[in-house]
């Protein structure tokens, strides 16, 4: 009996000893579908060790598929974590949970549940003299700030970034001190107080210095070389874009190298340094070429466009502009930059189709579960069998009925893309004019700022990845942006959006 309880402490050891040794592994592994495959090998050794062990190891998994964007996975593993942190009183592993939670609903644009879920953790760590809770919430804070950042609540975002500068200067965190700096001069430059934006942008560059990361000192001269130029600074610009782009070159070919020259050679295109833009501009041009940086050469085209022009070449303007549309198109996947609203409208046009042939059959459904509710003596097999014929009649005079409007439809898109073309008729600028303030006059509720931004862009004929790189903000919170907009015109969908717009200008 001795020598079996022996046995049985060993094994129950090397389980330990095996579940830890996966979680430090976890920490260090890059690629999450691999963290998530090595957990997954211990699934049945994890039930024979410690409460706490497996509380981490079920939010290890959790974590790992939210990273990969599996969100049903992270919020089951999430779920089982939480139990077992109910279970021993951690409240650490619970605010660990509920951070991680929160970023998971990020990903999905559910902002107010991601919220929710932010608020939790600042109920278990507000007011606790607890250094892990404190390291919990101060990275709480920063999620949360990010997301009233996305939604446009710049007093939320400010207040709350700055309560997490102050606690990661309580715990004196650099790295999170710099991450801070850098944030709030995000929210301070996005509401024009410039000067502020400066000074914390100066204060992140001096922490990223002395922790030698030279991929955030590179963002942040970046990012006072966009605050320099938007005050019109020009050589100041200019100077913090080239210093980004000696950093660059230290650490490898990356397409930072071909985006800094572009953003020199915009400002030397904004000085009538007409022959230093160009030398940037090809060069930009020949490095992403090579390396097959597309977004980087986007922007050469549209440079060395707009020299051409200023130059009065036009005939050589036209040609960059050509290779930049058909570059737009192929990233996009669309044939010809004309056909977008056409295409658009018909992919809303099919999914309104799919919807309705979905309540026609939920409907037919219900209208078989009453028959066979009152009819009970029929067989099953039968009344099964007769419904799908009769749905099949009935999809079958939708389908000639749907024709029938898809025609009538089609000569409303052609008179809507010819008014669409019309209005986009300079080659430099795809976008309706419109006014935020004239617009919001003609509407019960307001747009935001940004749900102003994303829907003029969508006019444009932009598709939501480009508006989410023009507006440096997620595709999932581009399309909630646009949902709200949708919602507060009184229109389902994009096409919906062209009628009411053209109708506005």
């Amino acid at each position: 009996m001795l020598c079996f309880q022996v046995t049985a402490v060993v094994f129950s050891q090397d389980h330990k000893e095996q579940v830890i040794q996966a979680l430090k592994t976890f920490e260090t592994t890059e690629n999450p579908s691999d963290g998530i495959k090595n957990l997954l090998q211990l699934k049945d050794v994890v039930a024979q060790t410690s409460d706490s062990l497996q509380g981490q190891y079920y939010l290890s998994l959790g974590i790992a598929y939210g990273q990969i964007n599996n969100a049903d996975s992270s919020f089951r593993y999430l779920n089982k974590a939480e139990k077992v942190a109910k279970s021993t009183q951690s409240n650490f592993l619970l605010a660990m949970i509920n951070n991680t939670r929160g970023l998971v609903y990020m990903g999905k644009a559910e902002h107010e549940k991601s919220v929710e879920a932010y608020q939790e953790v600042m109920k278990l760590a507000e007011g606790k003299n607890d250094p892990k809770l404190n390291d919990v919430l101060s990275k709480t804070y920063g999620n949360l700030g990010g997301v009233y950042f996305q939604l446009g609540q710049m007093d939320k975002a400010l207040e709350t970034t700055k309560k997490c500068l102050t606690l990661s200067e309580t715990l004196k965190d650099t790295t999170d001190m710099a991450l801070n700096h850098l944030r709030l001069a995000m929210v301070y430059n996005n509401i024009d107080e410039l000067d502020n934006g400066i000074a914390h942008l100066r204060e992140a560059r001096r922490f990223f210095k002395d922790l030698n990361n030279t991929t955030m000192l590179v963002h942040a001269e970046n990012s006072l070389g966009k605050v320099f130029e938007k005050k019109g600074q020009y050589d100041v610009a200019f100077k913090h874009y080239e210093t980004a782009h000696n950093l660059v070159k230290s650490v490898g070919e990356q397409e930072e190298y071909a985006s800094t020259l572009l953003a020199m050679g915009k400002i030397n295109l904004k000085q009538s340094k007409l022959k230093s833009a160009e030398m940037y501009a090809q060069e930009a041009l020949s490095f992403s070429k090579t390396h097959g940086f597309a977004n980087s050469e986007k922007g050469a085209y549209d440079v060395l466009y707009q020299l051409a022009l200023e130059r009065g070449n036009s005939s050589q303007a036209l040609g960059y502009r050509n290779k930049y549309i058909k570059l737009t198109d192929s990233l996009n996947s669309v044939e010809v930059k004309a056909r977008v609203a056409d295409l658009e409208t018909q992919y809303e046009t099919a999914k309104k189709e799919q919807e309705i042939q979905k309540l026609t059959f939920e409907s037919q459904l219900k209208d078989a579960n009453l028959s066979e509710a009152r009819n009970a003596q029929i067989a099953i097999g039968i009344g099964a069998v007769a419904t799908i014929i009769v749905l099949l009649v009935i999809f079958i005079a939708r389908q000639k009925k749907l024709k029938a409007e898809r025609e009538a439809q089609a000569l409303q898109v052609e008179a809507l893309q010819k008014r669409f073309l019309e209005l986009h008729s300079s080659p430099s600028e795809l976008s309706v004019e419109l006014d935020m303030d004239d617009l919001n006059k003609k509407l019960h509720t307001a747009l935001t700022e940004r749900e102003f931004e994303a829907l003029k862009l969508c006019v444009a004929g932009k598709s939501n990845p480009d508006i989410a790189d023009q507006l440096f903000i997620s595709v999932s919170t581009v399309k909630f942006h646009l949902r709200n907009a949708y919602s507060k015109l009184g229109v389902n969908n994009r096409k919906e959006a062209f009628q009411f717009m053209l109708k506005s200008v």
